[in-house]
């Protein structure tokens, strides 16, 4: 199955009880299996009828658990389990003899990589892919990508000019996550009104493009002043408010002492104490290193003072925040 005609069987509420995605493009998997958990889980329900798992980090027996315990005030549990091609071939037989049991309550999408022709013949692939709904998420071709855009503004209640998405392609590229990023902040910009043009795209994405909080974090994980003030200049000039500064940089600090007092044992991961993807895990130690537990906390306590003196004191928040910036780069 294509994901296109995967969305339109969504779309009527048709939806399978086991898939498997496999594919290049990991953003338009998460999109789908976030489009059938709002179809078959109430959001105030998610917590309890909503399991995402990582094969690194999980086994068939927590896979099995998970799709059988029933559902809580809700029709339907829906289980998501990233990276299957981590799962050990032991776990994977385990979960391979159970998969024609699964239950009529529970809706369990495995998720993979693009496989090779070799990787699509073993056996647990092969049976796989007759007890599944299998869907291929291919990269959008350049020829794609306008409609796909389009379609996106459409779901906020949006229409773009013809040119508009060719600037906004040229900027961003066929990166969906990257385009979907920018697509909600034109969206935010554009407020109430309907239509966005070329000149939106122009002053919105010509400058959040290169600049965003993320890389304000890193530039400071890393130590590099300059870097840092130039990103917070143009975030103010997008509109980022200082309270969301300092709320993103407390989290990466945060982020940055757990990972300093990080020992690796059994059964968890730094990405599972962080709570983010084991990809974006990554580059978590080699920031660290540029800090001691010390300067870390002292960072903290920056931050704390710098929201502070952003309610009492008469100081532009401009200047406020770039002596934080320069503050926590000389930790």
């Amino acid at each position: 199955m294509k994901y296109f005609e995967l969305l339109n069987r969504i779309k009527s509420k048709e939806i399978d009880p086991l898939y498997h995605f496999t594919g290049e493009e990991d953003f338009l998997k998460e999109e789908a299996w976030r489009k059938i958990s709002t179809v078959l889980v109430p959001e105030d329900l998610k917590s309890f009828n909503l399991d995402l798992l990582y094969g690194s980090e999980t086994s068939a027996v927590e896979i099995i658990s998970k799709v059988s315990t029933s559902p809580i005030n809700s029709e339907k549990r829906l289980v998501v389990v990233f990276d299957l091609h981590k799962l050990s071939p032991f776990y994977k037989d385990v979960l391979l003899s159970y998969l024609p049991k699964l239950p009529d309550f529970t809706c369990l999408i495995l998720t993979s990589p693009k496989l090779d022709d070799k990787a699509k013949k073993t056996k647990f692939y092969s049976t796989l892919n007759k007890l599944a709904t299998t869907v291929d998420f291919p990269r959008l071709y350049d020829d794609k990508i306008p409609t796909w855009t389009e379609a996106k503004f459409r779901e906020y209640g949006k229409k773009i000019a013809k040119e508009a998405v060719l600037i906004l392609h040229k900027y961003v590229g066929n990166n969906l996550s990257d385009l979907a990023s920018e697509i909600e902040k034109l969206v935010l910009y554009v407020g109430e009104r309907e239509s966005i043009s070329s000149l939106d795209v122009e002053s919105v994405v010509g400058l959040s493009k290169t600049y965003n909080i993320f890389q304000l974090n890193d530039a400071i994980g890393e130590k590099d002043c300059e870097k840092g003030l130039e990103i917070l200049k143009n975030l103010f000039l997008l509109g980022e408010k200082p309270g969301t500064v300092i709320y993103r940089l407390a989290e990466h600090l945060e982020r940055l002492i757990k990972t300093k007092n990080f020992v690796p044992q059994k059964g968890a991961s730094l990405s599972s104490i962080l709570k983010v993807h084991p990809y974006y895990a990554q580059k978590y130690p080699s920031q660290a290193v540029n800090f001691s537990q010390e300067e870390l906390e002292r960072g903290l306590v920056l931050l704390y003072q710098t929201d502070v003196d952003l309610k009492s004191s008469r100081m532009p928040d401009k200047i406020v925040m770039e002596l934080l910036v320069y503050n926590l780069c000389h930790l």
